[in-house]
């Protein structure tokens, strides 16, 4: 652990950064836990177990996720997040225009 000084000057001791459990990096990223576990089951996101079940990401590990330097593939090439800058690369969606739907027919109905 580090040390910091505080206003006056005096040093104090530094607390280590808490990792986050899934319930709190929902509330931080505005989804639900189960998208957070649903992230770490993929692999996208890295986490690690205390006393063999619950589940803790490390702060440092949020940080590198948010600004794309750790992810799923694509998403940190093209992401623009903490001041990088990107170029395409090629892969374009292709836009088609689609039937209009026809209304259902009403079965005639006897009187």
């Amino acid at each position: 652990m580090g040390r910091i000084c505080d206003a006056g000057g005096s040093s104090v001791k530094a607390e280590p950064a808490r990792p986050y459990t899934p319930e709190q990096l929902a509330v931080r990223w505005d989804c639900s836990a189960e998208t957070v576990r649903a992230m770490i089951r993929s692999g996208s996101l890295p986490a690690f177990r205390v006393g063999g079940k619950l589940l803790r990401i490390a702060r440092q590990t949020v940080e590198d996720f948010e600004c794309g330097t750790i992810g799923s593939g694509d998403s940190r090439d093209v992401s623009s997040s903490c001041g990088t800058t990107t170029t395409a690369r090629g892969a374009d969606i292709a836009l088609r225009h689609t039937r209009p739907r026809k209304p259902n027919a009403k079965p005639a109905t006897s009187s």
